[in-house]
């Protein structure tokens, strides 16, 4: 399924919701990315406030892929879209 996000405010919920699908508590989640409770509340709270890096491997956790679609592309268009090489080596940068 599909979840939207076009504003950060609507992440916070949707990390939340997630998490719960998937049956994790907070301590949960936070021992599988080896981080503490408090931390996962705090991105609960403010998801901003997290990297990219760190917010990619949270959704790997939590089972989750983003997706990025180009809006403003011509519909059926794909001769623009480049060809991104597999990052998925590099790890999460910057302090949880």
């Amino acid at each position: 399924m599909d979840y939207l996000v076009a504003i950060s405010d609507q992440l916070a919920p949707q990390l939340r919701s997630l998490r719960k699908v998937r049956g994790l508590n907070q301590a949960d989640l936070a021992h599988k990315l080896g981080v503490t409770q408090s931390r996962i509340a705090a991105i609960e709270r403010n998801p901003v406030a997290v990297s990219a890096g760190q917010l990619l491997a949270l959704l790997k956790v939590l089972g989750v892929d983003l997706v990025l679609r180009d809006t403003q592309a011509p519909a059926g268009d794909t001769s623009a879209a480049p060809d991104i090489p597999n990052s998925s080596s590099t790890g999460p940068q910057g302090a949880w």
